[in-house]
């Protein structure tokens, strides 16, 4: 799915790219020529997906696989730059136009699991497209192997209401992984890129590395935690109601919990981007519209719907919603927390029953209260 916002003063290219930045999983900054990148374990990498038997299906390598990521070479085309990634991420690049236009790139590993239609019906979900039957792709040179090219581009004007919207990613299954090669912007500047982007991927090629473990959550069974423990993996520490249950996040969530069970249940998400991580009225605005089936709001009537509290020391903007379930036909309450924390954007999302969400307010209020973020001061 990895939305993370790149500002440059005074260019207006720049401030689409920001206002698209909600559908941009990830982002980038660099230098040319060759790049070599070895793959690391890095504490800010969240839990993908725990693993409880060895044979699950999930998003990330199974408990018994302690086999290394590969590092990775790249010749860096002109015009891009490489920045430390952010989160499901191993590298990431900004790419910039002779226009001051702004696209971005994004290099994510995943478990093989043979379910990317679910990835792909994200992507177009993200793209206000309607969900795809199948993965049906062209075919793409990534190093000297083939892979899968998905090109979607959006009909609705997604950047500040203007501008349509385009993802190119590339996929290439090796080694048990599914390495995705994204890019995300503009659709004008994205088509005009592509050719660069496909000349980036056939520069790409793997060297296997000394075998250690994949980084905490996507290789070795995370350690068991505490309810209120988080912080190994890179998730704040919590305090978490006791009527909760900790869920399979999947692949673009950092935690998730199921509260009660059949038709009145609620599920609680938190996810966390880069930076603003598109801004609080386009994530707004996707919830609205895409979880709910409600209408878009503008500047003035988002003001009207965000009240604010304090979440440990950090001000949180919250938004209550009711409307009917996109997935589900049913109807549903929607209660999300938006947390900006030292250059990250912590999102919460409370959503099922209209009663049980009812009923888990205050709890939800709370728990976002009690987060404790690492590298918070």
């Amino acid at each position: 799915m990895n939305l993370l916002s790149h500002t440059v003063a005074g260019c207006a290219h720049a401030q689409r790219a920001a206002a698209f930045s909600v559908l941009i999983l990830l982002a980038g900054c660099g230098r040319e020529d060759v790049k070599v990148y070895h793959v690391e374990k890095d504490d800010s990498t969240p839990v993908i997906a725990p693993v409880t038997t060895p044979n699950r299906d999930s998003s990330v390598m199974p408990g018994q696989d302690n086999s290394a990521l590969p590092q990775l070479k790249w010749t860096l085309p002109a015009g891009w730059s490489e920045k430390t990634p952010g989160q499901l991420r191993v590298a990431s690049f900004t790419v910039t136009g002779t226009n001051g236009e702004i696209g971005d790139v994004g290099i994510i590993p995943l478990r093989a699991t043979g379910q990317e239609i679910q990835l792909v019906n994200m992507w177009r979900e993200q793209m206000q497209l309607p969900a795809a039957t199948n993965d049906t792709a062209d075919t793409v040179t990534i190093g000297d192997a083939q892979g899968k090219l998905f090109d979607i581009a959006s009909d609705a004007l997604l950047i500040d209401g203007k501008f349509r919207a385009r993802i190119l990613v590339a996929m290439l299954t090796s080694g048990g992984m599914n390495w995705f090669f994204k890019m995300t912007g503009d659709d004008s500047f994205v088509v005009s890129q592509k050719p660069v982007f496909l000349q980036f991927l056939k520069s790409i090629s793997f060297t296997e590395s000394t075998p250690t473990p994949f980084a905490h959550g996507m290789g070795m069974t995370p350690p068991t935690t505490p309810p209120t423990s988080g912080e190994s993996s890179g998730k704040p520490i919590w305090t978490i109601p006791a009527d909760w249950q900790q869920a399979d996040p999947g692949v673009m969530l950092l935690a998730k919990f199921s509260i009660g069970s059949g038709d009145a249940k609620a599920d609680v998400n938190v996810s966390a981007l880069s930076g603003e991580g598109g801004g609080l009225l386009a994530n707004v605005n996707r919830w609205r519209h895409m979880q709910l089936g409600l209408e878009a709001v503008d500047q003035t009537g988002l003001e009207k719907l965000v009240s604010t509290f304090d979440a440990n020391g950090n001000q949180a903007s919250l938004v209550d919603f009711t409307g009917t379930d996109s997935k589900t036909g049913k109807p549903a309450r929607l209660i999300g927390a938006v947390v900006p924390v030292t250059g990250q954007t912590w999102f919460y999302k409370l959503m099922g029953d209209e009663q049980i969400v009812a009923q888990q307010k205050d709890a939800f209020t709370k728990f976002v209260q009690s987060a404790k973020y690492p590298n918070a001061p």
